[in-house]
């Protein structure tokens, strides 16, 4: 009876907690189901299709593969375009893209709003790397991001991936800060391409 009591009470408690968190209107989800294995430091990276404008400013639809043997690739997930905090981290990755440029490092920004919004938000703060919207969540499931839904938006939680030339994902870090984390990333990057040339 008393272990009937307690198993009652928990159960209770637990629907009171998820029935807090609906009613706030926040639920995450992972993937396509939330027991879904993170990916790891060592993982081939998924070969999504991804958005890349080309010099001429056109836009071609690529897969991730196609950079292997030619350029390292940093996928920086973000919230929103046009919010405060994103606005400032590609801004900073905008004003510090020389590094980026000279570690042979191809950037895209991916968020799970529309392309026309991605396209927007790069227009306005002449933004020169790529920029997707990822409206599907194809490329957010893949890898297996955190996607925030809120009041029917959805919004991928802030994180950076680091695939080097093979195709293999050599940094992550799904907490990502844009004031403490961004040098870590350009000394990663620089890392990188130190191990390539020894």
């Amino acid at each position: 009876m008393g272990n009937m009591l307690v198993l009652g009470a928990v159960a209770i408690l637990v629907c009171a907690g998820l029935s807090l968190q609906v009613l706030a209107g926040e639920v995450e989800t992972a993937g396509d189901s939330a027991k879904e294995e993170a990916l790891r430091v060592g993982d081939v990276a998924p070969n999504v299709k991804l958005v890349a404008t080309n010099a001429e400013g056109e836009k071609n639809q690529v897969e991730l593969k196609s950079f292997q043997g030619k350029k390292n690739v940093l996928l920086a997930f973000y919230p929103r375009t046009f919010t405060a905090g994103c606005t400032k981290q590609m801004c900073g990755y905008r004003d510090d893209f020389s590094r980026f440029k000279d570690a042979d490092t191809e950037v895209f920004a991916i968020s799970v709003e529309p392309q026309d919004s991605s396209d927007r938000f790069k227009k306005e703060y002449q933004l020169p790397f790529n920029v997707v919207g990822d409206g599907e969540r194809r490329i957010v499931k893949a890898f297996k991001v955190p996607v925030r839904d809120q009041d029917g938006n959805g919004y991928a939680k802030r994180s950076v991936f680091l695939i080097d030339k093979k195709g293999i994902i050599r940094h992550i870090d799904m907490d990502y800060d844009i004031e403490k984390d961004k040098q870590d990333v350009y000394e990663r990057i620089a890392a990188l391409n130190k191990s390539e040339e020894s």
